[in-house]
């Protein structure tokens, strides 16, 4: 169909996002955790050389988002990268499943694997449901208290330097002895399940209310540790079968709406020096080896797509791929990463150095992967290939910069860790 306007392009979109849910079609070519009820599910992402559940699939919203390559869009938009189709034959098949129109669906030439599904009826699960993991935070934020002696031996046991561990910045976290470790059902008692030694932390998102700073609590951070309170828990789930893929309980938990909020290590101040970095460890070991005065503050953003924000990919002319343009790196102002508004003080990003490279695609004949499509230069020609650690380090950094001196900080910088290394592998070799 040609000719659509804008408006009318938005309606069939809204059309088929009402009915056809996004989880269902990236299930046919991803193994998904959790059910059709969950909020949230996570899986093996198909646009990159995933080998860990970076795609986040977000029911409600019906959008998707990877946060290894960055890969973000609605079910159209899975169908038209899945596929490699135009946009307008994406949005036509979608259409055709959904049953708005007729003709050829999602299947066709291309057609992924479909995964099998039980014809028979749908046992309904008797007793109450599970609470949900904002209540899930809740509760063990109440239950939790400050105790810097397990923390500093957590993170002392982790590597991170004990220069770093103030007891200021210690103010950021509480320990909880016995903190549960799955969800469970309302009206149960939360210690039946399997319970483990936790170092827990608020996430808050700031924002501006009548030009004044605020801070809102959005979620915690747990990080489960192992018997001796050194380092983190390997525990098995109780419920694993053993072949499971994935047969452990998580070492870490972030329970809430948090993915744009940050853990901040410090008394806050306007004109603070900001060390921000994507974890707890990172950040303070980055903060040693940086030479961080005793005032200065850590942020830990939790991920690395909070940290840089997202990339404004280009689109090639055929096809409408994404080109990863290298030598104009520009931020997503729909995604920006996270900063702190009127925030004037320096800024330094602690950017860490073992990222993955981005492979691409596998090919569906070959098993090989494609690489993705980048632009070295201006007027330069495409290439198909691996983008490695070192240049995702450097677009990281490049984000960083960039998203921060858009609301006025200064000065920013982005420091990375040696090659190869996190920050808090670094530390570990200075101590």
């Amino acid at each position: 169909m040609t000719g659509d306007s804008g408006d009318t392009i938005r309606a069939r979109i809204d059309a088929v996002k009402a009915r056809l849910p996004i989880a269902d079609v990236i299930e046919r070519t991803v193994k998904l955790s959790g059910t059709a009820t969950s909020r949230q599910r996570r899986g093996q992402c198909p646009f990159h050389g995933s080998t860990s559940t970076s795609l986040a699939v977000y029911a409600e919203e019906g959008q998707a988002h990877c946060y290894g390559c960055q890969w973000h869009g609605d079910v159209v938009k899975f169908v038209q990268d899945t596929f490699q189709v135009p946009f307008a034959e994406a949005l036509a098949r979608c259409e055709v499943e959904a049953g708005i129109s007729h003709g050829a669906g999602i299947g066709g030439d291309a057609a992924p694997v479909q995964r099998a599904r039980n014809p028979g009826p749908v046992r309904q699960r008797r007793g109450p449901p599970m609470i949900d993991p904002v209540a899930m935070g809740r509760w063990i934020w109440r239950q939790a208290r400050r105790e810097d002696g397990p923390v500093r031996r957590y993170l002392l046991g982790r590597g991170v330097p004990a220069g770093a561990v103030t007891d200021a910045r210690l103010a950021a976290y509480r320990y909880l002895s016995e903190c549960p470790c799955a969800l469970w059902r309302e009206g149960d008692d939360p210690m039946k399940g399997p319970v483990a030694p936790a170092v827990v932390a608020d996430v808050v998102l700031p924002g501006m209310a009548d030009g004044a700073l605020t801070w809102r609590v959005i979620g915690v951070h747990v990080t489960y540790l192992s018997p001796d309170g050194e380092g983190t828990m390997r525990r098995r789930k109780p419920w694993a079968k053993p072949d499971d893929a994935d047969p452990w309980l998580p070492k870490r938990r972030m329970l809430g709406p948090v993915g744009q909020g940050a853990v901040i290590i410090g008394p806050y101040r306007p004109g603070a020096h900001l060390w921000v970095g994507e974890g707890n460890e990172t950040v303070l070991s980055g903060m040693y080896i940086g030479g961080a005065d005793g005032d200065a503050v850590g942020v830990a953003t939790l991920s690395l797509d909070n940290l840089q924000g997202g990339l404004a990919f280009a689109r090639s002319k055929y096809g409408g791929e994404r080109v990863w343009t290298l030598h104009d790196i520009r931020p997503d102002p729909e995604r920006p990463c996270f900063t702190v508004p009127g925030h004037r003080g320096a800024v330094t990003g602690l950017i860490d150095s073992d990222m993955a490279p981005l492979r691409g695609r596998k090919d569906r004949e070959t098993g090989q992967f494609q690489g993705e499509l980048v632009q070295e230069t201006r007027r330069g020609p495409y290439a198909r290939r691996a983008i490695s650690g070192a240049e995702r380090a450097r677009v990281c950094g490049e984000l960083f910069v960039k998203g921060w001196r858009r609301v006025g900080a200064g000065p920013v910088n982005a420091m990375r860790a040696p090659p190869g290394m996190d920050f808090n592998d670094a530390a570990r070799e200075l101590v």
